[in-house]
């Protein structure tokens, strides 16, 4: 549990760079022509296509490898944490849980930015 703790550790620090930067870059070239948050959309939006090609790369494997920590739970889980939510709606799709993936997913979103809002409050 420490080794893996300490590949998401690492892993997540790496991500979190690299979703300033790549989001950094796509806002300074695209962000004028825009009204829109361009940048964590794209870094979203990525994040979720290199999760699902992970998540089914690493499905095929039995054992939950060392590399698999640090890629998906490390470097996308801090890249971007819509990512994971992605794959974890995607897999209650795949085992059939339709009202399972609905509450999860609508309720991720709306409640989330609810959430947000209510602590957005709290301090104003």
């Amino acid at each position: 549990m420490l080794k893996a703790s300490l590949l998401v550790f690492l892993g997540s620090g790496a991500g979190g760079v690299l979703r300033m930067l790549l989001a950094g870059v796509v806002n300074l070239k695209l962000q004028k022509s825009m009204a829109f948050p361009i940048g964590i959309f794209t870094v979203n939006l990525l994040g979720c296509l290199l999760m699902g090609i992970g998540y089914a790369y690493f499905k095929q494997r039995i054992a939950l490898s060392e590399m698999q920590i640090l890629l998906l739970q490390g470097v996308l889980g801090g890249f971007t944490t819509f990512s994971t939510f992605s794959v974890e709606a995607l897999q209650l799709l795949q085992e059939g849980n339709l009202l399972k993936f609905l509450i999860y997913s609508l309720g991720s979103i709306v409640l989330g930015i609810i959430m947000c809002f209510l602590g957005a409050k709290l301090v104003v």
